[in-house]
């Protein structure tokens, strides 16, 4: 299985309009040229959160910011040893 890629904002978008002037989902997914589940879920969420933004993913928070992350690999480069 493939990586899946994320539908950009105007393919979102097009979704939307598409379902609000009356197109079926597989004429949707067949002019967007994605699956039926993308669309149904698209148009799911966007009736849940009124927004067709992407959800924001689950993950473990960084535990240094950039700029720590600059300052500890330039103390460690220039020191040599820790």
């Amino acid at each position: 299985m493939g990586a899946k890629k994320e539908l950009t904002i105007a393919q979102r978008n097009t979704i939307c309009l598409l379902q609000q002037h009356g197109k079926k989902y597989r004429d949707i997914a067949n002019i967007v040229n994605c699956n039926l589940t993308t669309v149904s879920d698209t148009i799911k969420r966007f009736k849940e959160t009124g927004s067709i933004n992407s959800r924001p993913r689950s993950g473990r928070p960084r535990l240094f910011t950039h700029q720590k992350y600059r300052r500890l690999k330039r103390l460690v480069t220039l020191n040599g040893k820790i």
